[in-house]
């Protein structure tokens, strides 16, 4: 069962993917599922953001800084995506 976010959650890219950059979106691919995810704008720069394991709490200070978000939507938003994102098997969060 997937560990539930908190701003504390320190999540990471799953080794069960593999990713790259296309023009302005990110097309990932889940190894296991052979699932194909296309992510755009803020789903993007957050997936970049993930090169090292991140608190969910310091994506959102990163997702205010460049988007035009209420602190408290980002939170809630940035935690709905992670947890889609977790998942489908992309990310993980660390123990």
């Amino acid at each position: 069962m997937p560990k539930m976010l908190e701003l504390s959650t320190v999540v990471k890219r799953s080794t069960q993917q593999v990713a790259c950059n296309l023009n302005d979106e990110v097309a990932l691919l889940q190894l296991d599922s052979a699932l194909y995810f296309g992510l755009r704008g803020v789903g993007a720069q957050i997936w970049s953001s993930l090169e090292q394991p991140r608190s969910i709490g310091d994506i959102c200070n990163d997702v205010v800084k460049e988007f035009d978000v209420a602190p408290a939507d980002c939170r809630e938003d940035v935690i709905k995506f992670l947890a889609s994102l977790q998942e489908a098997g992309l990310i993980e969060a660390e123990a």
